[in-house]
């Protein structure tokens, strides 16, 4: 991915959260590396092949996607290196700021007919997300099931961790 596009997508995902985020660019006597803050953590990036301030540097590949808390400092003749190394850019946003949840509290959703809700007997029920945090699991409280058919069903729970792919809304 070019260095222009993965500033655009930093930008893009901030904002869809109603934040600005501001990237420090790389200075010519210091750090290479663009960056980024968000609540105590540091997202960084460089390009490949060349100084972060090269005249043809948004065009180059980006890489070396790093996530570290902002007073945390490498210390190579300690061998201490802060953070980690993400893979993408996308997982680097994902890190510093989770994506708001697919579907919010009080949504009313059914398992979808596929192997792993089969498997764990919630295909076809409808249920009420209870709990939804970022990321890709939410807690469902399955309708129907009180606490006598909790004890009969072996695969089935009154509510549950699922997936929002093992999901779909309820009409």
């Amino acid at each position: 991915m070019k260095v222009s596009k993965a500033l655009k997508k930093v930008k893009s995902h901030f904002k869809k959260q109603g934040i600005n985020i501001d990237i420090t660019s790389p200075t010519q006597h210091g750090d290479y590396k663009w960056s980024f803050q968000h609540e105590g953590y540091v997202g960084s990036f460089s390009v490949n092949g060349m100084h972060g301030t090269a005249p043809g540097a948004l065009d180059g590949e980006a890489t070396l996607f790093h996530v570290r808390r902002w007073n945390d400092h490498s210390n190579p003749q300690a061998d201490y290196y802060a953070g980690s190394f993400r893979e993408n850019i996308t997982s680097v946003c994902e890190s510093l700021l989770a994506s708001p949840p697919k579907y919010a509290a009080g949504s009313l959703v059914r398992g979808k007919e596929n192997k792993r809700a089969t498997r764990f007997g919630f295909n076809g029920r409808v249920g009420l997300v209870v709990k939804a945090q970022g990321g890709d699991y939410v807690t469902v409280r399955w309708c129907g099931l009180n606490a006598t058919d909790f004890d009969q069903l072996t695969n089935s729970r009154a509510e549950s961790q699922v997936s929002f792919r093992d999901l779909e809304v309820a009409q």
